[in-house]
């Protein structure tokens, strides 16, 4: 396959690369909309300050940001950076799947997965929320993925679905149960899942100690460096109300019978409350996408490199 891959000719890496631009480009959508229960497909980009719709000359995947000097042509507020590297953080993933599986039905499954986990890993940085509505289709999906995947087998995808999630729910019921705090964001579990069912249960060991290891290196850095990733800005401020005019001295009116109050709305229950992640704590999603493509594209010498550890510490 490696030797097929080495075989295609530039003009086809060029065409892949220019396709992963455009699902990239796609992704950038998917990523500012989904958490917000928006339609992925209706109205077209727009700018987020003035509405503008956006042409189709400015929309050129990281081109147009590059010509617009990131900014918007009508009102001037600039466009993100994190734009441009969705972009070419898909169209580098396009074409390593590519070239790690050749033009295959497989690597066509295995980029759409790969498109999946970015826009995971972006939506969790900024919202801590992995929605449903991605992860689970993941799962669906990947436990379909033997059909094209002939390395895969339906028995190791429904395993590695299974045990993935069994192994994540049970950290998050021992929170909740046990140690009464979340220990586990249940979009972790489907997220586990649905890399078991992609990769099989072989590489479930490998992704969670990759995840775990890289997402403590991360955080420790963060809180040598004096960041906080989970602190939040504070509500602005509210200035102070205007002063009253002078009330008249109101009328006596009979105090209503009990039958006719109203009754008092209750009051919100802590669950309804918004979530704040703890004080030094970093999303786990990210870290589970980045050792699930780790794994995906360098699979053999990930699992080598993890037996090598394991006998250098374990006598």
């Amino acid at each position: 396959m490696e030797a097929l891959a080495a075989g295609m000719p530039a003009a086809f890496h060029l065409w892949v690369l220019a396709a992963g631009l455009v699902v990239g480009s796609f992704l950038n959508v998917v990523i500012a909309r989904v958490p917000k229960g928006q339609s992925i497909v209706t109205p077209g980009s727009r700018c987020p300050r003035c509405g503008t719709p956006i042409a189709w000359y400015d929309n050129i995947p990281v081109v147009s940001w590059l010509l617009l000097r990131a900014k918007c042509r009508k009102c001037g507020a600039p466009i993100s950076i994190r734009y441009p590297l969705v972009e070419l953080l898909t169209a580098v993933l396009a074409v390593a799947i590519v070239r790690q599986l050749g033009p295959t039905w497989t690597a066509v499954g295995m980029f759409a997965f790969a498109a999946a986990l970015v826009a995971l890993a972006y939506i969790d940085v900024d919202t801590w929320l992995l929605p449903h509505q991605i992860t689970w289709p993941l799962l669906a999906v990947g436990l379909l993925s033997p059909l094209w995947n002939p390395q895969l087998s339906f028995a190791s995808s429904g395993i590695g679905a299974g045990v993935g999630f069994g192994l994540f729910a049970a950290i998050a019921l021992l929170g909740e149960k046990v140690l009464k705090r979340e220990t586990m964001g249940w979009g972790d579990v489907w997220l586990l899942a649905g890399i078991g069912a992609w990769l099989g249960w072989e590489c479930l060991l490998p992704v969670v100690m990759l995840s775990a290891l890289q997402g403590a290196v991360v955080g420790i850095v963060l809180i040598l460096a004096g960041r906080d990733p989970a602190a939040r800005q504070p509500p602005p401020s509210m200035p102070p109300a205007p002063p009253s005019p002078p009330q008249t001295p109101p009328l006596e009116v009979p105090p209503p019978q009990p039958e006719m109050l109203a009754p008092e709305p209750p009051a919100p229950a802590p669950a309804d409350m918004e979530w704040v992640p703890p004080r030094h704590a970093v999303p786990y999603g990210p870290f589970l996408a980045l050792a699930a493509l780790e794994y995906l594209l360098a699979g053999r010498r990930v699992g080598d490199a993890w037996d090598l550890l394991v006998r250098r510490l374990v006598p």
